[in-house]
């Protein structure tokens, strides 16, 4: 696959907490984009995750793969993560050379950017993972 090779083109990390999109995300994203969408498994206390990590786990792809035909970028994967975004998100970049990562949140779960920002390698205001600019998105839940 030609990522990067595409005009104007942008690899772009989505790592999505919510389970629509609405259009302020998509509106982020442009057709000659590059894609990877990644739903952390997330909601669970540790009894739950021993209990229904594999139905957490499949609920969590299913997502994805919706959410990644929602987008308007062509996506080359789409998938579970960790729980723990700031993780998701470096595991994500071992596999997929982004130039942004797009974080979507809820509007309730807006203090998550502070989480995100506290697994951030950069200087404290910076919001950057590995290098690579994050940007959050608060999606109105409907």
């Amino acid at each position: 696959m030609g990522a990067g090779n595409t005009p104007g083109g942008r690899n772009v990390l989505v790592v999505s907490t919510v389970e629509d999109l609405g259009t302020s995300l998509r509106a982020q994203l442009h057709e000659d984009d590059i894609v990877k969408v990644v739903v952390p498994v997330v909601g669970q206390g540790v009894l739950d995750w021993l209990a229904n990590d594999e139905r957490a786990f499949s609920h969590a792809v299913e997502v994805a793969d919706r959410l990644a035909e929602e987008l308007p970028a062509e996506t080359v994967d789409a998938g579970a993560g960790e729980a723990d975004v700031a993780l998701a998100i470096r595991d994500a970049l071992a596999t997929f050379p982004a130039d942004e990562i797009v974080v979507a949140v809820s509007r309730e779960d807006i203090d998550f950017e502070d989480a995100i920002a506290s697994g951030s390698d950069s200087p404290a205001g910076v919001r950057r993972i590995e290098d690579v600019p994050v940007r959050f998105v608060a999606v109105v839940d409907r």
